[in-house]
């Protein structure tokens, strides 16, 4: 078995989804606002990316870079004790 690997091909990134992007042209990817979409190419207007199983090319100015929230929590009250 014969397996090819790329540099390229290994660099993703994550977007959520701005707007609602939907379309019946072949190879388009439609998403809703709020998914996340992994960006494997990001040349000119027009990007490719997959959600799951679906993947095509969508407006790039559909999605914005994707951003883990962080939740901290606060700190729990200390009790003194005698």
């Amino acid at each position: 078995m014969l397996l090819l690997t790329c540099a390229s091909c290994l660099s993703v990134e994550l977007y959520t989804a701005v707007y609602t992007y939907t379309s019946d042209e072949v190879g388009d990817l439609t998403f809703n606002e709020g998914d996340i979409i992994s960006v494997m190419k990001t040349e000119g207007d027009w990007w490719t990316g997959s959600i799951g199983q679906r993947s095509g090319i969508f407006p790039g100015n559909f999605v914005k870079k994707y951003e883990e929230r962080q939740v901290t929590a606060a700190p729990a009250p200390v009790e003194e004790v005698d």
